[in-house]
């Protein structure tokens, strides 16, 4: 009973020092659940992950190597006019980039749903004729908006300012 007492304990404590160790200073979160429209995400660090019910998804790496991109399920992949950019379309897309700087943009007919952890923005034009929307969006854990039909930019995440 004292070994079992030992090991709760023990997990109540490290887990959230594991947890808390994985973001580093200045991490937002930005999550989007069942978007509709067009989405651009730029981020300069961090992970992206999620899927795309049906649409398109074009990523541009700039620093080729600062990180890893990960995409299944495009039933049509085209490379960009430039080498740092590819095109993803289809049904079931999912996603995930680790590391460095990136930009994505979506089309999303359905389902857009995303998770950021890092340093970036977003720019929403949702789709006004989405049914049953253009999906929500939060930040930082916050509570859910509705994804604005105008064009609207938002941050996550802050960069620490260096001590002089």
């Amino acid at each position: 009973m004292r070994r079992l007492c030992v090991t709760l304990l023990c997990g109540l404590v490290a887990i959230p020092a594991a947890l808390a160790a994985s973001s580093a200073t200045g991490d937002g979160v930005l999550e989007i659940k069942d978007g509709a429209g067009i989405f651009v995400l730029n981020t300069s660090r961090g992970t992206v992950w999620g899927q795309v019910g049906k649409g398109k998804l074009v990523v541009t790496d700039p620093l080729s190597g600062d990180g890893a991109v990960f995409v299944s399920g495009a039933e049509k992949v085209s490379p960009g006019l430039t080498d740092n950019v590819t095109s993803y379309s289809g049904k079931d897309l999912r996603f995930r980039v680790t590391g460095g700087k990136v930009r994505l943009w979506f089309k999303a007919t359905e389902g857009l749903d995303l998770t950021a952890v890092g340093i970036g923005n977003v720019q929403f034009t949702g789709d006004a004729f989405a049914d049953p929307g253009p999906g929500d969006y939060a930040l930082d854990s916050g509570k859910w908006n509705p994804v604005p039909v105008n064009t609207t930019r938002v941050g996550f995440g802050v960069q620490p300012v260096a001590a002089p």
